[in-house]
């Protein structure tokens, strides 16, 4: 019965030495796919990291606007302080537009017949009188006035656009708001808010540049400035659909 034990033995000798020149290859092999997977999951954080930019825009807002903002809001025509001709009636479109979308008070824009009135303000960085703030009161049914310049207008390649705004309460004079930022498309935080923004609002209709249109293009570049800076308004809490609505003494025309 020797035999038999001696032939066990070898084979079970020749097992352990196959299992002991398999496990090695079975370990790397192992080791390869965990290797594999931690590459997948680091590039996709890190692709997740590029493609979040978070809005960083110098904006400061009451904070009362969120749960009790002025019904009824005029957004003035900017002014502009710079070189450029026109570029801030673009821009005040494009804010109004804007402003609009964000729902948190109703906001209308100052008719045409209303910008050589010589009893209204004109736009600037000086604080309104209480005078002021009156007339423009009485001329629009506002409750509040939002109004600015354009501060800074650059032409591609380095596109800029700067913006100072300030939200004014009409009724008791209190300053609700100010936006002061300079927006500039060579900076590479900028570019990826603009790859974002074309991706979320303007879709695929933005030809072969995609949201590089953005960068060259002053009409769309205005279009995200807009964007961000009416971004930045707290979001009003939940309210029965249809309570943000214009007053009925909200006037679209002036004295009318």
């Amino acid at each position: 019965m020797k035999p038999p034990a001696r032939e066990a033995c070898r084979t079970d000798v020749a097992s352990a030495a196959d299992s002991a020149h398999a496990a090695p290859s079975t370990r790397a092999r192992v080791n390869r796919a965990r290797g594999a997977v931690a590459i997948a999951v680091l590039t996709l954080l890190a692709a997740g990291c590029r493609s979040t930019a978070h809005r960083q825009v110098n904006a400061w807002w009451h904070s009362s606007l969120a749960a009790d903002p002025p019904p009824r809001v005029i957004l003035l025509p900017l002014g502009n302080e710079t070189d450029c001709p026109r570029v801030e009636e673009g821009m005040t479109e494009e804010l109004l537009r804007a402003f609009q979308q964000r729902r948190l008070f109703h906001v209308g824009a100052a008719p045409e017949q209303a910008h050589g009135d010589e009893t209204l303000p004109e736009a600037g960085r000086r604080p309104f009188t209480t005078q002021q703030l009156a007339a423009i009161r009485r001329a629009f049914g506002a409750d509040a006035v939002l109004v600015g310049v354009v501060s800074r207008s650059q032409p591609f390649p380095r596109m800029q656009v700067g913006l100072h705004l300030r939200l004014r309460d009409l009724r008791n004079g209190r300053l609700l708001g100010q936006v002061d930022e300079v927006f500039d498309t060579t900076n590479q935080h900028t570019q990826r808010r603009i790859e974002g923004f074309f991706d979320r609002e303007m879709g695929d209709g933005t030809g072969p540049l995609g949201w590089q249109l953005g960068t060259v293009s002053p009409r769309a570049f205005q279009k995200f400035v807009a964007w961000e800076v009416a971004g930045t308004l707290p979001r009003r809490p939940s309210r029965p659909a249809g309570q943000v609505r214009a007053s009925k003494n909200f006037r679209k025309n002036p004295r009318s």
